[in-house]
């Protein structure tokens, strides 16, 4: 499924339908309907909110990444934890992107934050490890993007030296 709405509109249809889902989350039915309709989107707390709601992992809703279903116990984390979460892996990848002079695409950047976010939650057992497992995945992303900043590089470098041997 490419498209949030169509994510959102699968599990909203698997979970009682828009009016049950608006009335178990808060999220008014008016607003719910337009995420349905792809005319806007929620912010990451609401996100939040019908990722547990429907029971869907979040990484999943956002992106597409991952699994559809939410395989962790329920309860593990609250909606409010979760996107702080996803909000501190944002915010790290940009902050490494801003750091290492790159700009990420879009989708890339929300599929890695995604898989990041999932990571984590998956296997952490309490606020401490989570961070702890978010500063690895930022040291090992920025590894993996000045590594992948410096073959641009060597690249570019070589494009350069064939065009001044053509010349």
């Amino acid at each position: 499924m490419e498209s949030f709405a169509e994510r959102l509109r699968l599990a909203v249809g698997q979970s009682g339908g828009a009016t049950h889902v608006a009335q178990v989350s808060g999220i008014p039915l008016t607003t719910l309907n337009n995420y349905l309709a792809g005319r806007s989107e929620p912010k990451r707390p609401a996100l939040a909110v019908l990722a547990q709601v429907l029971r869907r992992d979040l990484g999943w809703l956002v992106s597409g990444a991952g699994r559809a279903d939410a395989d962790g116990p329920a309860g593990m984390a609250t909606p409010e934890a979760d996107a702080d979460l996803l909000d501190l892996v944002t915010e790290g990848m940009l902050l490494l992107y801003a750091e290492l002079g790159r700009r990420p695409a879009r989708s890339g950047l929300g599929r890695r934050c995604a898989q990041i976010h999932n990571a984590i939650t998956a296997t952490a057992r309490d606020r401490a490890e989570r961070q702890r497992m978010l500063d690895m995945a930022l040291a090992l992303q920025r590894q993996e993007l000045a590594a992948a900043s410096e073959i641009s590089q060597e690249k570019s470098r070589e494009i350069s030296r064939d065009k001044r041997v053509e010349d």
